[in-house]
């Protein structure tokens, strides 16, 4: 688990800055305390930096890896839990490994296969591979249709494509780690933060506002965009190619694994199914245990990382160490619970209390971000794995099982709302749509003054997601923060042309009709490619990295994932409790490890009490957000809108908690530029 930067010219006269590589790796240095290094290609058009958080192999594994003739460098930011299997699985008269790390037998793998070997990894990655020799053995036959495409290697004066060179970046299936790029002066630069991107081609780039229009939509900045213009982020399970030479050099991007097409439905009983999941996961965990430091398990008390803490006890050779975090209001703390589970499985647990003004953590948070992030959790995230840190570097958590076993209540709601657009000989005609609308319209002028937004607030937001003419656009709806009546009432300037130009609910449409299968399986498929890869994932990579803590995800091993979303709706749909929900197999899984009343209740999400802070001590922040500012300054927003927003939380007519964060952080983020 490290960090990586580096460059590599993209035309035949440009040469990388060596001077901005180190500056970015500098910018990285909390994700690598314990190590750095950085590779000059013989040629001298790639660099390569890397920052080393040791966690296997302390001794002689550490990066950039070169290969044995010195044409081939590796800089890898992650881990492969399979690379004992791959490395047993070369031929015995291949070469001597150097190292015992799982970086060389990704090298290795790499070298041989090249980016076919992706499949056979089992881990969370992001990766740059330079190969200083690519295109000079090779005719231009051989060549891949990516290299060749555009590469203008007609007339490039070079025999057979000599004197070129060939960067290979990936990511992993679901985006575990993070990867950033743009291109300055025929160069692309590449980094493990948006910060060191930016550090790296000049602070003085503009904001996007396509960038900035989908985070009021999703509440973070989905895949390939950032907030910045110009720069990108590489989106899950994708390379990025960049061939040096021909006229102009090129670069090429390429998706390497999707769960678009739905997997082979499994065709075993239930039972044979719950047995299939229960190895599954078991060899999930198992993998994630290796470590060459001390390894600690997130205990939240909620099913998926109460699976993982009882899984792991059961292959752990000593005390598994598990820690949780509670807050100071009861309906945000789940504490208890993990101290219960913990003591069932015989842990050796420690709880930490989150101290009441984490709000005071946000421009911390922002600065680490790079970009703004409204997902609130994060704040309990951060101080969670500052506090692990003391203790071990590894930490093992639970995400994942939400998405593959359908455990949110958007899909149940969703469902619930589709089944009503359907009935009648032809659903609900533009005219019942209409009047849904209107109706939306006059519960949001109506709200009752006590109602604190619930009910009423609900069945508003229901009524303008029932209007939408199909599931895919009603679930894009559902999924969105702010919806497109929210924008434009709220939105001005560039803000709202850029809005109104891109819509992210047709974005998320697109994706949902893309995928096959079930509607329930399409919905998870979004929220997988988005919500997952863009928020959760990003959420705690950045949150444990800037304390030099490595998290694991058992239950997103890429046979896990596939398995879930190869089931029937019927195995994931929880009949037994309305309130429970989904993940009915993995419920019924997690019963072998611990008794039931350990984990039956109404799911809880990880966020702290904002809708009371912002009515109570933070009142005083929320208010000042509609006056001078960075926020109106920027000419983005109605003052009077905002005001009304305002107001009607203030006076619990309607709950903008989400709403108001959002604009919270926006503005924490422009005070920072």
């Amino acid at each position: 688990m490290c960090g990586i930067a580096g460059a590599v010219a993209i035309a035949p006269d440009a040469r990388p800055d060596r001077a901005r590589v180190e500056a970015m790796s500098r910018r990285i240095a909390h994700r690598g305390p314990d190590g750095e290094g950085t590779w000059v290609a013989p040629s001298g058009r790639a660099i390569l930096a890397h920052r080393r958080l040791a966690i296997i192999d302390l001794v002689t594994g550490d990066q950039p890896m070169i290969s044995a003739d010195g044409s081939v460098g590796l800089v890898f930011n992650g881990e492969i839990y399979n690379y004992q299997e791959l490395r047993a699985g070369f031929a015995p008269d291949a070469a001597p490994f150097r190292t015992d790390s799982d970086t060389e037998v990704l090298l290795r793998v790499l070298q041989r296969d090249g980016a076919a070997g992706l499949h056979a990894l089992r881990g969370m990655f992001a990766f740059a591979l330079w190969d200083e020799r690519s295109g000079d053995e090779r005719s231009g036959d051989e060549r891949s249709g990516d290299e060749r495409a555009g590469d203008g290697s007609a007339g490039d004066g070079s025999a057979g494509g000599r004197g070129r060179g060939r960067l290979l970046l990936a990511r992993d299936r679901l985006g575990k780690k993070p990867l950033y790029h743009a291109t300055e002066d025929g160069v692309l630069y590449f980094a493990s933060s948006l910060g060191a991107i930016e550090d790296a081609v000049g602070r003085g780039r503009g904001m996007d506002h396509d960038a900035l229009g989908a985070y009021l939509a999703l509440g973070y900045v989905p895949a390939p965009m950032t907030a910045l213009s110009g720069v990108r982020k590489l989106s899950a399970g994708s390379t990025l190619a960049v061939v040096h030479g021909g006229r102009r050099g090129s670069v090429s991007t390429a998706t390497w694994w999707d769960l678009a097409p739905a997997p082979p439905a499994f065709e075993g009983t239930y039972a044979q199914a719950l047995d299939t999941l229960d190895g599954l996961v078991n060899d999930a965990v198992r993998l994630r245990l290796r470590s060459d430091v001390p390894l600690g398990v997130f205990l939240s008390g909620g099913i998926d990382s109460s699976l993982v803490t009882a899984v792991a006890a059961r292959h752990s050779t000593t005390p598994v160490l598990t820690f949780a975090i509670g807050m100071d209001v009861a309906a945000a703390d789940e504490s208890a619970y993990a101290e219960a589970v913990a003591k069932f499985v015989g842990t050796e647990h420690r709880a930490f209390r989150a101290h009441p003004d984490l709000l005071a953590m946000l421009p911390t948070l922002v600065h680490h971000y790079g970009e703004p992030f409204a997902d609130a959790s994060a704040l309990p995230t951060w101080l969670l794995a500052e506090q692990t840190r003391a203790h071990v570097t590894v930490a093992v958590g639970g995400d994942g099982g939400d998405e593959s076993f359908a455990g949110y209540s958007w899909y149940r709601t969703a469902a619930r709302l589709n089944d009503i657009a359907s009935r009648g000989p032809s659903g609900l005609g533009s005219g019942v749509r209409s009047r849904l609308l209107a109706m939306a319209s006059v519960a949001a002028s109506r709200l009752a003054p006590r109602d604190g937004g619930g009910r009423l607030g609900r069945g508003q937001r229901a009524l303008a997601v029932l209007a939408e003419p199909s599931d895919a656009e009603r679930f894009a709806a559902l999924r969105s923060l702010f919806t497109p009546a929210d924008t434009r009432a709220l939105s001005r300037g560039a803000l709202r042309e850029a809005c109104t130009e891109r819509s992210i609910a047709r974005d998320l449409r697109d994706r949902y009709l893309a995928a096959s299968g079930s509607a329930l399986r399409r919905m998870r498929y979004v929220d997988i490619t988005t919500y997952l890869a863009d928020c959760l994932l990003p959420k705690v990579d950045v949150a444990t990295m800037a304390h030099g803590l490595e998290a694991r995800a058992p239950l997103l091993d890429q046979d896990v994932v596939t398995f879930g979303m190869s089931l029937p709706d019927a195995w994931l749909s929880d009949p037994r409790s309305v309130e429970s929900g989904g993940k009915r197999i993995l419920r019924d899984l997690l019963a072998r490890y611990l008794p039931r009343h350990l984990f039956e209740r109404p799911k809880q999400g990880f966020v702290p009490p904002l809708a009371e802070w912002f009515i109570g001590t933070a009142r005083e922040r929320i208010t000042a957000l509609s006056g001078d500012g960075p926020l109106m300054d920027s000419g983005w927003f109605d003052r009077r809108t905002l005001r009304t927003m305002v107001d009607a939380h203030m006076g619990r007519r309607r709950d903008h908690t989400s709403r108001l964060y959002a604009l919270l952080v926006l503005d924490a983020w422009l005070r920072q530029r």
